[in-house]
C-alpha cells in the first residue's frame, strides 16, 4: 500500500501542478480514509522523504545484485552508486523536477523531502568507505575521515541538482560530472602527496 500511495501523490502532484493541501484531500482523492492513510505514513511530509528514500534504496537492491559487487573498489561502488540512482530518477523527471523547483535552494542546505533519502545514503555509504580504508584505498585521517560521508553527501546534491538542470542528450553531461566528481572526491580521500609530506614532516621533528 506505501508504493500505491507514493505513486498516487506523484500523479496527484502532476495532474494538479501542486501537492495535496492535506491529508484529508489526498486520502479522499484516492479513496482512502484519513484513518487508513495514518496506518502507514505520519503525515505528507513524510510521504514526501519516503519517495527519495524508496528509490536510493531500491538502486542500491540494484547495485549489491550485480555478481562482482563484493570485489569492487571503493570508488567503482560510490560511482555505481551514483549513476544507478540518477538512472532511478529518470522515470520520474518531471515530479523530481518540480519538487526542485518548489524549495531546492542553494547547496549544502537540502530541503526536507531529503532527509529520508539522508539516512539511507549515510547508512549504506559508510560501510563502503570503511572498506576503502581497510584496503588503504582511502586515507584514514584522524578527525577529517569522520566527514568523509558528509562530503559525498553534498556531491550527491550537487549531481542531483545538475541532473534536474542538465539539457544535453541522454544527459551525458550528468554522466560526466558524475565521474568527476567522484573520481576527485575518492582522490582527495586518496593517501596524497600532501599526507606523504605530513608524514616526513612528522619524522622530522620526532627525529631532530
Amino acid at each position: 500500500m506505501k508504493a500505491k500511495l507514493i505513486q498516487e501523490y506523484i500523479q496527484y502532484t502532476l495532474e494538479h501542478n501542486k501537492t495535496p493541501q492535506s491529508v484529508y484531500l489526498f486520502a479522499k482523492s484516492v479513496d482512502l480514509s484519513e484513518q487508513e492513510f495514518y496506518n502507514h505514513f505520519s503525515g505528507l511530509e513524510s510521504l514526501e522523504s519516503e519517495i527519495y528514500q524508496t528509490w536510493f534504496e531500491d538502486a542500491m537492491n540494484k547495485c549489491t545484485a550485480i555478481s562482482p559487487w563484493d570485489d569492487y573498489s571503493a570508488r567503482e561502488k560510490i560511482l555505481a552508486v551514483f549513476y544507478t540512482f540518477i538512472e532511478n530518477l529518470k522515470a520520474n523527471r518531471s515530479f523530481v523536477k518540480f519538487l526542485k523547483d518548489r524549495d531546492f535552494k542553494s547547496l549544502p542546505k537540502w530541503p526536507a523531502y531529503l532527509n529520508g533519502l539522508h539516512t539511507s545514503f549515510l547508512e549504506h555509504i559508510k560501510p563502503i568507505l570503511t572498506e576503502g580504508i581497510t584496503t588503504q584505498e582511502i586515507a584514514e585521517r584522524k578527525y577529517l575521515d569522520g566527514k568523509y560521508a558528509d562530503g559525498l553527501w553534498i556531491n550527491f546534491l550537487f549531481v542531483l541538482k545538475f541532473w534536474i538542470d542538465d539539457s544535453s542528450p541522454a544527459f551525458e553531461k550528468t554522466d560526466a560530472a558524475i565521474e568527476k566528481s567522484v573520481n576527485l572526491a575518492v582522490d582527495l580521500m586518496g593517501k596524497s602527496a600532501l599526507d606523504a609530506a605530513l608524514d616526513f614532516g612528522k619524522f622530522l621533528f620526532q627525529n631532530k
